[in-house]
């Protein structure tokens, strides 16, 4: 297609971009050898590329300029050996104390402990902090005292580990040569954003392959399928080992059905004598991150509770230590949020981004460990790009790139830098479905140094150089972290379920592999080229929109049954009304039939634009007498704003409510079944009884969409339904037997066309008791 261009304006410039693509890897295309294989990444969406570069290209990120960064005490050489700390005598204040906070995991606060002078302050940071088996600290505190100015200085002091007095030594290894892990996982970052926006990183990526390593590498796997598009089911692929994916689907907003379970994959490290680090930029007293992932989220419960079934949690999962995740808390705070979601623009504390403190602290903890001759596994998450604008991640890049310098000189360790999956949020979701794409095209980077490359072998190293053109997923990751403890090679060769082998990636993945051996979670989309063809946007896409419909707004009512007004229709979270549909998709295999769409609702005059976005998937099967499933639905607009008016127990991603009234409801909920549920045809409405039943048609070129309503307050009915067709398969069993509550509306069935160009037609009965309703306070 020819390139469409466009103008972006600035205050200096007049930019004009092109739908040029860029190439998003390390190696020149030259020095690839070709391979034949059965995945390849989906051609760009056109005009994809020119709204990247317009969102993207040339835009500059917040900084931490508005914070005034003074540095009491700071070491100037690190040395794993014997750390030292240096302290600067003329920034406090005579007149003041200078205090230390050290977190006390226990009590879940922070003790401060007072001191003279800044000189007695480094006295005890150097010979009690920094001194194994003292004072144990969690590889921070907090410097605080008063400037000559009078103003609060306040530093987050980044310390090296110490060991703790009551550990126990670990077993030693069966080999003397471990591999130490370290991951590092960011949050909502597909890997083209990782290329366009951290390109200080890419070329230091580049350089280390050019310049530096001699048998080591950074492999850059390029085809990596994400699992779904959340982090939970995420975490469980990459450490539990499993695609998660319960009959009952549960929202971002409540507890998980399950922990995820981390001592799939720790417990096995830990067997061999590793310390197991686990960072996080959440901050647990909250509701998201570790502190919900391990179902140890009680927000009623004293705080001394609290504490300890977070404490609990964290040792039953394998993690020995979470150490300046625990500062997340003081930092959180002091940018005036709970969490870094959908903003602000910086995270700072003392004038330093908070992913400088993690990444350092990372730094130090695998030089220290590596120096004691302990091996480590290191977990790290930044969450910095879960935010609408795409360009906060930008704030990384140049401590990134000095970072994987400083990863790559560490021999003995293997570094895995991976994401779960895309932005889910923001105008590149809303511009182009490019982005649905990118939502499922994680990133993955390896950096093996030139010693762990040796640990390895050849064998090994070349099996990693073919898999990064290869069709993977974090459940090849999972099996790659058992494949480097020792013995090395001691499961090489077996292949498990879903042609993944006992060691991942240090095995070659199978040339052939496509989607359908890749466990994925619906909703979903597969990253390979024309796995999921294109389809038009007729009336029987028209026909799956009703369907997914019918079933969205049947969970809304159904998940308020459970509430004191089981008995009414739409209350708090209104009646859901389709506008549009677009996008379609279809994937057939065997005896099914895959379909994905976008489909688009009316948002609420208060929301301040006209709809939301979901993307829904069916499952269409010609063999069974319901030939429709709603497999999954995923919000893609934001919802979060919608908490405030919600239902407490209706799924916040189905719910549109008034959020100027907020959980106020409309005494009139049950005139809601009189308003068609969708816009994009006529909808014929036809009294059965009394004006309050009434019969609901929506005729298509290849099929009919049938419902009943019930508009009164004061009887409820049983219905029963049957439906003989010829050449049209129904989407629900026959009969239907379904009760009525007072304002609502449920769909019967979607019959459509089997055998195009035939003629079809059908017939139903319908029969009915009325059963008028005593309980007044349906009335209201």
């Amino acid at each position: 297609y020819k390139p469409s261009l466009s103008r972006v304006s600035t205050r200096a410039k007049t930019v004009q971009y092109d739908d040029t693509c860029p190439v998003f890897r390390l190696q020149p295309d030259e020095e690839r050898p070709r391979e034949e294989v059965a995945c390849r990444r989906t051609d760009f969406v056109p005009g994809s590329c020119r709204i990247m570069k317009e969102l993207f290209a040339d835009k500059e990120t917040a900084n931490c300029s508005h914070q005034l960064s003074r540095m009491i005490c700071e070491t100037k050489n690190y040395n794993p050996a014997k750390p030292e700390m240096t302290c600067r005598h003329d920034l406090c204040s005579e007149l003041s104390a200078v205090v230390i906070g050290i977190y006390n995991e226990d009590m879940g606060v922070n003790q401060w402990k007072k001191f003279k002078s800044t000189a007695e302050a480094m006295l005890f940071i150097n010979q009690e902090l920094l001194t194994d088996w003292r004072t144990y600290h969690h590889g921070y505190c907090f410097i605080r005292c008063l400037g000559h100015d009078g103003r609060k200085i306040s530093q987050l002091l980044i310390l090296p580990p110490v060991l703790r007095t009551s550990s126990n030594s670990p077993k030693k290894l069966k080999n003397k040569h471990a591999l130490n892990v370290n991951i590092l996982l960011l949050d909502s970052v597909s890997r083209h954003h990782f290329y366009r926006t951290l390109p200080k990183t890419i070329n230091t990526f580049i350089d280390l392959n050019t310049n530096v390593f001699k048998t080591g590498h950074v492999f850059d796997f390029e085809l990596v399928q994400g699992i779904k598009s959340r982090t939970f089911e995420s975490l469980q692929a990459l450490f539990g080992g499993e695609a998660f994916n319960p009959l009952k689907p549960f929202s971002s907003f409540v507890l998980p059905p399950k922990a995820v379970d981390f001592n799939k994959t720790l417990g096995h490290f830990k067997e061999f004598g590793y310390e197991i680090l686990y960072l996080e930029d959440m901050c647990w007293k909250w509701e998201w991150g570790l502190v919900k992932e391990l179902r140890a989220l009680n927000k009623k419960a004293l705080f001394t509770e609290r504490v300890n079934l977070f404490l609990e949690a964290v040792k039953r999962s394998g993690i020995d230590r979470i150490d300046v995740s625990y500062s997340s808390c003081d930092i959180l705070q002091e940018n005036r949020v709970k969490d870094m979601f959908h903003g602000p623009a910086t995270i700072c504390y003392n004038g330093i981004h908070q992913h400088y403190y993690l990444l350092q602290y990372i730094e130090y903890f695998i030089t220290r460990f590596s120096f004691l001759q302990k091996p480590l596994f290191s977990f790290l998450m930044l969450d910095t790009n879960h935010e609408d604008t795409g360009l906060r991640l930008k704030q990384l890049d140049e401590d990134l790139a000095k970072h994987v310098s400083i990863l790559a000189d560490q021999q003995n360790t293997v570094t895995f830098i991976l994401s779960d999956h895309g932005n889910n949020y923001g105008q590149f979701v809303s511009m182009t479905t490019e982005s649905q794409i990118e939502i499922f095209h994680t990133t993955l980077f390896m950096i093996v140094p030139d010693t762990a490359a040796i640990l390895l072998g050849e064998e090994k190293i070349k099996s990693l150089h073919t898999n990064q053109r290869r069709l993977i997923s974090l459940l090849d990751i999972h099996h790659t972290l058992k494949g480097l403890l020792p013995p090395f090679g001691a499961k090489d060769g077996k292949i498990l379920k879903d042609g993944i082998n006992t060691d991942g990636l240090l095995s070659p993945v199978s040339a052939s592999r496509t989607c359908n051996s890749i466990p994925r979670i619906p909703p979903n989309f597969c990253i390979c080229q024309d796995f999921e063809k294109p389809a038009l946007s007729d009336s029987r896409f028209a026909l799956y929109a009703e369907f997914a419909l019918g079933q969205m707004n049947h969970e809304i009512l159904q998940q308020q049954r459970a509430s004191k007004n089981s008995q009414k229709g739409y209350v708090a979270c209104q009646k859901l009304i389709g506008v549009r549909f677009d996008n379609g998709k279809v994937h057939e295999d065997k005896n099914e039939t895959i379909v994905k769409f976008d489909l688009y609702i009316k948002a609420p005059e208060s929301a301040g634009h006209d709809e939301e976005k979901y993307f829904v998937v069916i499952n269409f099967r010609s063999q069974v007498d319901t030939a429709l499933t709603l497999v999954g639905v995923d919000r893609l607009t934001p919802y979060s704003p919608y908490e405030v008016c919600a239902a407490d127990n209706v799924d916040l991603r189905l719910c549109i409510c008034d959020l100027e009234n907020g959980h106020e409801a409309s005494i009139l909920y049950w005139k809601n079944v009189l308003t068609p549920s969708v816009s994009w045809t006529e909808t014929n409405f036809s009294s059965i009884h009394e004006s309050c039943l009434y019969f609901i048609k929506r005729h298509y070129t290849s099929g009919i969409v049938l419902a009943v309503g019930n508009t009164c307050p004061h009887v409820q009915y049983d219905i029963e339904f049957d439906f003989l067709t010829v050449n049209m398969y129904s989407s629900s069993v026959m009969p239907v037997n379904v009760t009525l509550w007072p304002g609502t509306e449920k769909l019967l069935t979607v019959g459509f066309q089997k055998a195009k160009g035939k003629p079809w037609k059908y017939k139903y009965s319908l029969n009915y008791r009325a059963i008028p309703l005593q309980d007044k306070s349906t009335l209201n």
